[in-house]
């Protein structure tokens, strides 16, 4: 009798969870957005959460909590509780962030479980006018026979831009000199201002000014041609021998705490294939140089891992100091 009583309060136990779990979701989810209202992670949250809600029937709320390079939104989604409520926009600043602190609070890889990768966006390699360069051979000629004084504008240390140029100067041998600013404005306007000779942008923002003429154009950091911007000859393309397989680009996962039930991690990430494969949502980020990218929550896990081992060598090899 007592091993049938126990039989059946476990059974029941079960029940109870499983339609707790099949209830999923029965409340608001706050979707964490660790950078500023305004800028482009903040666009892929909100039109992200947009579809969700749609597509879930119940309220998806973007919260921004920004401060420490996307450091304390994404230890607050870290430490909160694991059921499907709290998600986090994650992005190439976090995996930089692991291998450029020395202690963030949080670990990206083992404190997240990955649902879906949602977009990449990639970066451009441009320089002032009165350098006098269009091309990675001229690039390169011209930063040797000046070595230590061509300079390179970033939004800031560890950013996508400034990281990618490391990688560049790692491939190509270059001695440059790194200044940076204090966000993508400030380190646009330097460029402009001829106060600083190249840097790496985002496509979807500084192709206008190269289609303006305010600054040069030499070549996009992706391994083929985007067909977003065909015209664009990739660095790859242009110095196969130093460049081959070069590929830059800012990129943005959804992620949740740790622990998250499986059967909530499979639901989001079949809502982020129907969403990311859809037309209009596709155009909404092609209109800003973008290309959505979904990938199976267990392929978006190893991406991750792959990109915080890529940066730790990044690095190591260019002698950067943790922060």
């Amino acid at each position: 009798m007592k091993n049938l009583l126990s039989s059946l309060l476990a059974g029941l136990l079960c029940s109870v969870s499983c339609i707790a779990q099949a209830a999923w979701p029965d409340k608001p989810i706050s979707l964490v957005v660790p950078f500023p209202p305004g800028g482009a992670t903040d666009f892929v949250g909100r039109l992200i959460g947009k579809e969700l809600s749609e597509r879930l029937k119940v309220s998806v709320v973007v919260e921004n909590r920004s401060g420490a390079a996307g450091n304390v939104g994404s230890r607050y989604v870290a430490r909160s509780k694991a059921d499907g409520y709290t998600l986090l926009i994650g992005t190439t600043a976090q995996t930089i962030g692991a291998a450029l602190y020395k202690d963030v609070g949080y670990d990206i890889v083992n404190d997240f479980e990955a649902i879906s990768t949602i977009n990449e966006g990639p970066l451009i390699l441009i320089s002032r006018p009165g350098l006098g360069v269009s091309s990675v051979e001229e690039l390169v000629r011209v930063a040797k026979s000046r070595p230590q004084e061509l300079t390179y504008g970033s939004p800031g240390n560890g950013t996508s831009s400034h990281m990618a140029m490391e990688v560049f100067s790692l491939a190509t041998g270059l001695k440059m000199v790194h200044v940076p600013f204090q966000g993508a404005g400030p380190a646009m306007n330097a460029l402009i201002g001829e106060q600083v000779d190249i840097a790496f942008d985002e496509m979807s923002s500084g192709r206008q000014h190269v289609d303006a003429k305010r600054v040069q154009g030499i070549g996009i950091a992706t391994r083929e041609r985007s067909p977003l911007a065909p015209e664009w000859v990739t660095l790859a393309e242009q110095s196969p021998q130093m460049l081959s397989g070069f590929h830059e680009a800012a990129w943005t996962v959804l992620l949740a705490p740790k622990g998250t039930p499986r059967a909530i991690i499979d639901t989001l990430n079949a809502e982020m294939k129907a969403i990311l494969e859809s037309e209009p949502i596709r155009a909404r980020f092609a209109g800003l140089g973008n290309l959505t990218i979904w990938q199976s929550a267990e392929d978006t896990q190893a991406f991750i891992a792959r990109d915080v081992e890529k940066w730790k060598r990044v690095v190591q090899d260019a002698d950067i100091e943790q922060l």
